[in-house]
């Protein structure tokens, strides 16, 4: 069990739409996860993933684990997100996108935290400082957001229905850790 260390930064956000930001409802970007000796993310400079996904995934991992089994979302670290469906039966967030993004797996043990990356190597940290590490991260891109101005809000009911309890959930899970 390696002991060492997880840090989750954020390199580089952007808004895909450049000539309408407003109309951007997903902040992309370029980040940088080490968990233990190895980078899982950040390696290439061109990387792009969905980081308002990433963000409310990892808002779940405060509150339970994520597994090949038990999945907060497809990948912690999803290359798009195309649409956005509320379930009602979890209360959460679908963030529907393409196959590709980049994992690993959260068990919560004894008010630690294990992280065990695809190629099964575990660190194992502290809760607090996993808490820590997700907040900045979460704080970041919805810092991202305010400085960009007010979104506009999809005419479409399924499109709009999705976007706002995207932010409910978010604003919900973030606030019990105030």
């Amino acid at each position: 069990m390696n002991a060492t260390k997880f840090s989750i930064e954020i390199n580089e956000m952007h808004w895909l739409f450049k000539e309408d930001i407003n109309a951007d409802l997903c902040a992309h970007g370029n980040v940088k996860v080490i968990i233990g000796d190895e980078l899982i993310a950040g390696i290439k400079e061109d990387e792009d993933w969905t980081i308002s996904a990433t963000a409310l995934f990892l808002l779940r991992t405060l509150e339970r684990n994520h597994t090949k089994e038990n999945q907060v979302g497809e990948h912690l670290i999803p290359c798009c997100g195309h649409f956005l469906v509320f379930t009602e039966d979890t209360k959460e967030v679908y963030v529907g996108g393409c196959p590709s993004g980049i994992d690993w797996e959260v068990i919560h043990e004894n008010g630690c935290v294990k992280l065990r990356t695809e190629s099964g190597k575990e660190t194992l940290i502290n809760f607090d400082f996993y808490k820590s590490e997700v907040l900045k991260f979460v704080d970041k891109v919805e810092h991202f957001y305010i400085e960009s101005g007010e979104k506009t809000i999809p005419e479409d009911e399924f499109e709009r229905n999705g976007y706002l309890e995207f932010w409910k959930e978010w604003k919900i899970k973030r606030s019990k850790w105030v």
